[in-house]
Protein backbone atom coordinates (compact mmCIF):
# COMPACT_ATOMS: atom_id res chain seq x y z
CA UNK A 1 0.00 0.00 0.00
CA UNK A 2 2.88 2.10 -0.66
CA UNK A 3 1.35 4.02 -3.05
CA UNK A 4 -1.38 4.87 -1.40
CA UNK A 5 0.23 5.93 1.75
CA UNK A 6 2.22 8.52 -0.36
CA UNK A 7 -0.76 9.68 -2.33
CA UNK A 8 -2.96 10.19 0.90
CA UNK A 9 0.35 12.18 2.20
CA UNK A 10 0.28 14.22 -0.64
CA UNK A 11 -3.06 15.64 0.15
CA UNK A 12 -2.00 17.02 3.09
CA UNK A 13 0.13 20.48 3.07
CA UNK A 14 0.41 22.54 5.89
CA UNK A 15 -2.80 21.57 7.25
CA UNK A 16 -4.51 21.60 4.05
CA UNK A 17 -6.66 18.97 1.76
CA UNK A 18 -5.57 18.94 -1.66
CA UNK A 19 -6.44 16.46 -4.60
CA UNK A 20 -5.69 15.69 -8.21
CA UNK A 21 -9.44 15.90 -8.82
CA UNK A 22 -10.13 19.64 -6.40
CA UNK A 23 -7.36 20.91 -8.74
CA UNK A 24 -8.36 20.34 -12.11
CA UNK A 25 -11.73 18.42 -12.00
CA UNK A 26 -13.62 21.47 -11.00
CA UNK A 27 -12.23 23.76 -13.76
CA UNK A 28 -14.67 24.58 -16.30
CA UNK A 29 -14.57 22.61 -19.87
CA UNK A 30 -13.27 19.69 -17.99
CA UNK A 31 -14.69 16.07 -18.92
CA UNK A 32 -15.48 13.47 -16.73
CA UNK A 33 -13.01 10.94 -15.70
CA UNK A 34 -13.73 7.88 -18.06
CA UNK A 35 -15.45 5.12 -16.49
CA UNK A 36 -12.86 2.38 -16.80
CA UNK A 37 -13.62 -0.70 -14.58
CA UNK A 38 -14.96 -3.60 -16.68
CA UNK A 39 -18.69 -4.31 -15.83
CA UNK A 40 -19.74 -7.83 -15.04
CA UNK A 41 -23.79 -9.26 -14.17
CA UNK A 42 -24.69 -9.59 -10.78
CA UNK A 43 -25.60 -13.19 -11.64
CA UNK A 44 -22.29 -13.54 -13.09
CA UNK A 45 -20.98 -12.94 -9.57
CA UNK A 46 -23.21 -14.13 -7.66
CA UNK A 47 -25.79 -17.66 -8.30
CA UNK A 48 -29.53 -17.25 -9.30
CA UNK A 49 -31.03 -17.19 -5.72
CA UNK A 50 -32.23 -14.26 -4.66
CA UNK A 51 -32.03 -12.62 -1.48
CA UNK A 52 -34.54 -11.26 1.19
CA UNK A 53 -35.17 -7.86 0.52
CA UNK A 54 -36.68 -5.02 3.38
CA UNK A 55 -37.63 -1.52 3.50
CA UNK A 56 -37.51 -1.76 -0.24
CA UNK A 57 -38.91 1.72 -0.76
CA UNK A 58 -36.21 4.07 -2.09
CA UNK A 59 -35.96 7.45 -0.62
CA UNK A 60 -33.35 10.14 -1.30
CA UNK A 61 -29.91 9.50 -0.86
CA UNK A 62 -30.70 5.38 -0.99
CA UNK A 63 -28.78 3.03 -3.07
CA UNK A 64 -31.44 2.21 -6.14
CA UNK A 65 -34.01 -0.83 -5.15
CA UNK A 66 -31.70 -3.00 -7.95
CA UNK A 67 -28.80 -2.00 -6.11
CA UNK A 68 -30.14 -3.19 -3.22
CA UNK A 69 -30.88 -6.45 -4.42
CA UNK A 70 -27.41 -6.80 -5.45
CA UNK A 71 -25.64 -5.78 -2.30
CA UNK A 72 -28.08 -8.55 -0.55
CA UNK A 73 -26.75 -10.99 -3.66
CA UNK A 74 -23.21 -10.58 -2.94
CA UNK A 75 -24.04 -10.68 0.94
CA UNK A 76 -26.21 -13.77 0.60
CA UNK A 77 -23.94 -15.72 -1.70
CA UNK A 78 -20.67 -15.03 0.96
CA UNK A 79 -22.26 -15.39 3.85
CA UNK A 80 -19.94 -12.76 5.97
CA UNK A 81 -19.37 -13.25 9.81
CA UNK A 82 -18.44 -9.85 9.87
CA UNK A 83 -19.63 -6.82 8.28
CA UNK A 84 -18.38 -3.16 8.02
CA UNK A 85 -20.41 -0.37 6.62
CA UNK A 86 -19.17 2.93 6.23
CA UNK A 87 -22.19 5.45 5.74
CA UNK A 88 -25.05 4.37 7.23
CA UNK A 89 -27.32 7.24 6.25
CA UNK A 90 -31.17 5.83 7.76
CA UNK A 91 -29.69 2.11 7.40
CA UNK A 92 -31.40 0.48 4.72
CA UNK A 93 -28.38 -1.08 3.38
CA UNK A 94 -27.68 -1.97 6.20
CA UNK A 95 -30.61 -3.76 7.35
CA UNK A 96 -30.67 -5.94 4.12
CA UNK A 97 -27.15 -6.96 4.26
CA UNK A 98 -27.80 -8.43 8.11
CA UNK A 99 -31.07 -9.87 7.09
CA UNK A 100 -28.83 -12.28 4.34
CA UNK A 101 -26.52 -12.81 6.19
CA UNK A 102 -28.20 -14.32 9.69
CA UNK A 103 -24.58 -15.41 11.34
CA UNK A 104 -23.01 -11.71 11.03
CA UNK A 105 -22.21 -9.18 12.77
CA UNK A 106 -22.69 -5.69 11.61
CA UNK A 107 -20.63 -2.51 12.63
CA UNK A 108 -21.65 0.65 10.85
CA UNK A 109 -19.89 3.83 10.99
CA UNK A 110 -21.55 7.02 10.35
CA UNK A 111 -20.84 10.96 10.95
CA UNK A 112 -23.09 12.78 13.02
CA UNK A 113 -24.37 16.40 12.00
CA UNK A 114 -22.50 18.46 14.75
CA UNK A 115 -18.70 17.31 13.38
CA UNK A 116 -20.02 18.02 9.29
CA UNK A 117 -17.97 21.18 9.59
CA UNK A 118 -14.37 19.98 11.53
CA UNK A 119 -14.21 16.85 9.25
CA UNK A 120 -10.82 15.37 8.26
CA UNK A 121 -11.15 15.70 4.89
CA UNK A 122 -13.80 18.26 2.99
CA UNK A 123 -17.52 17.04 2.26
CA UNK A 124 -19.23 17.48 -1.04
CA UNK A 125 -22.64 19.76 -0.58
CA UNK A 126 -24.64 17.72 -2.50
CA UNK A 127 -23.87 15.07 1.09
CA UNK A 128 -24.65 17.82 3.23
CA UNK A 129 -28.43 16.72 3.77
CA UNK A 130 -27.64 13.37 4.25
CA UNK A 131 -25.58 13.99 7.32
CA UNK A 132 -28.08 16.24 8.17
CA UNK A 133 -30.95 13.66 9.86
CA UNK A 134 -32.12 13.50 13.20
CA UNK A 135 -31.64 9.53 13.21
CA UNK A 136 -28.79 7.51 11.87
CA UNK A 137 -30.18 3.80 10.80
CA UNK A 138 -33.71 4.56 11.48
CA UNK A 139 -34.23 1.70 9.08
CA UNK A 140 -33.03 -1.05 11.38
CA UNK A 141 -33.94 0.03 14.29
CA UNK A 142 -36.09 -1.51 16.34
CA UNK A 143 -36.01 -4.69 14.07
CA UNK A 144 -34.91 -8.30 14.69
CA UNK A 145 -31.53 -7.37 13.37
CA UNK A 146 -30.90 -4.51 15.48
CA UNK A 147 -29.14 -6.57 18.18
CA UNK A 148 -26.54 -7.77 15.67
CA UNK A 149 -25.50 -4.44 14.63
CA UNK A 150 -22.88 -1.96 15.97
CA UNK A 151 -23.61 1.86 15.17
CA UNK A 152 -20.80 3.86 15.50
CA UNK A 153 -20.72 7.73 15.19
CA UNK A 154 -17.38 9.47 13.88
CA UNK A 155 -15.33 11.15 10.82
CA UNK A 156 -14.31 7.73 9.12
CA UNK A 157 -11.16 8.95 8.34
CA UNK A 158 -10.52 9.85 12.07
CA UNK A 159 -11.50 6.29 13.33
CA UNK A 160 -9.42 4.04 15.07
CA UNK A 161 -9.88 0.75 12.65
CA UNK A 162 -7.59 -1.50 15.20
CA UNK A 163 -10.08 -3.07 17.30
CA UNK A 164 -12.08 -4.66 14.00
CA UNK A 165 -8.62 -5.03 11.98
CA UNK A 166 -8.57 -8.31 9.81
CA UNK A 167 -12.27 -9.53 11.05
CA UNK A 168 -14.16 -8.54 8.20
CA UNK A 169 -15.76 -10.62 5.28
CA UNK A 170 -17.82 -7.94 3.52
CA UNK A 171 -16.96 -3.83 3.99
CA UNK A 172 -19.32 -1.95 2.21
CA UNK A 173 -17.59 2.13 1.18
CA UNK A 174 -20.93 4.46 0.53
CA UNK A 175 -19.27 7.07 2.91
CA UNK A 176 -18.40 10.74 1.99
CA UNK A 177 -17.45 11.37 -1.97
CA UNK A 178 -15.11 13.35 -2.39
CA UNK A 179 -11.46 11.76 -3.91
CA UNK A 180 -9.75 12.47 -0.65
CA UNK A 181 -12.66 10.54 1.39
CA UNK A 182 -12.31 7.42 -0.73
CA UNK A 183 -9.08 6.84 -0.63
CA UNK A 184 -9.00 6.92 2.87
CA UNK A 185 -12.00 4.89 3.46
CA UNK A 186 -10.77 2.40 0.89
CA UNK A 187 -7.27 2.24 2.63
CA UNK A 188 -9.09 1.59 5.90
CA UNK A 189 -11.42 -1.13 4.35
CA UNK A 190 -8.40 -3.52 3.00
CA UNK A 191 -7.12 -3.47 6.90
CA UNK A 192 -10.60 -5.09 8.14
CA UNK A 193 -10.69 -7.56 5.98
CA UNK A 194 -9.71 -11.02 7.16
CA UNK A 195 -6.05 -11.32 5.80
CA UNK A 196 -6.64 -9.14 3.26
CA UNK A 197 -9.31 -11.02 2.24
CA UNK A 198 -13.36 -11.13 1.66
CA UNK A 199 -15.35 -8.57 -0.31
CA UNK A 200 -15.20 -4.66 -0.62
CA UNK A 201 -17.87 -2.91 -2.57
CA UNK A 202 -18.04 0.64 -2.93
CA UNK A 203 -21.29 2.56 -4.07
CA UNK A 204 -21.66 5.71 -6.88
CA UNK A 205 -19.19 4.97 -9.27
CA UNK A 206 -20.66 7.56 -11.18
CA UNK A 207 -19.63 10.68 -9.25
CA UNK A 208 -16.39 11.93 -10.70
CA UNK A 209 -14.05 11.73 -7.74
CA UNK A 210 -15.44 8.09 -6.80
CA UNK A 211 -14.48 7.12 -10.34
CA UNK A 212 -10.86 8.99 -10.43
CA UNK A 213 -10.34 7.26 -6.61
CA UNK A 214 -11.02 3.93 -7.89
CA UNK A 215 -9.73 4.37 -11.41
CA UNK A 216 -6.51 4.87 -9.71
CA UNK A 217 -6.63 2.00 -8.09
CA UNK A 218 -7.43 -0.26 -10.78
CA UNK A 219 -4.14 0.86 -12.64
CA UNK A 220 -1.95 1.64 -10.12
CA UNK A 221 -2.05 -1.12 -7.47
CA UNK A 222 -2.10 -5.34 -8.47
CA UNK A 223 -4.21 -6.21 -5.01
CA UNK A 224 -7.15 -3.70 -7.25
CA UNK A 225 -6.76 -5.60 -10.63
CA UNK A 226 -10.17 -7.28 -9.62
CA UNK A 227 -12.37 -4.43 -9.34
CA UNK A 228 -15.55 -4.65 -11.84
CA UNK A 229 -18.29 -2.28 -12.06
CA UNK A 230 -22.24 -4.21 -11.52
CA UNK A 231 -24.00 -3.82 -14.97
CA UNK A 232 -26.48 -1.62 -14.89
CA UNK A 233 -25.87 -0.17 -11.13
CA UNK A 234 -23.20 2.27 -9.68
CA UNK A 235 -22.04 -0.13 -7.95
CA UNK A 236 -18.36 -1.88 -7.70
CA UNK A 237 -17.16 -4.49 -6.00
CA UNK A 238 -13.63 -6.63 -5.66
CA UNK A 239 -13.56 -10.70 -4.43
CA UNK A 240 -9.89 -11.31 -3.08
CA UNK A 241 -9.66 -14.90 -2.14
Amino acid sequence: MGYWLKRLGYLVTKGKFRSSVAEHKHSKGIVDPEMLLPTITIEEATDDSEPILSEVVHADGNVSEEELRCIAKLVKFHQPKGIFEIGTFDGRTTLNMALNAPEAKVVTIDLPPEELHSTSFRIKKADHSFIKKDISGSRFIGTDTESRITQIYTDSAKFDYSKYASQMDVVFIDGAHTYEYVLSDTANSRKLLRDGKGLLIWHDYGWREVIQALNEYYENDPYFKGLKNIKGTSLVYLAVE
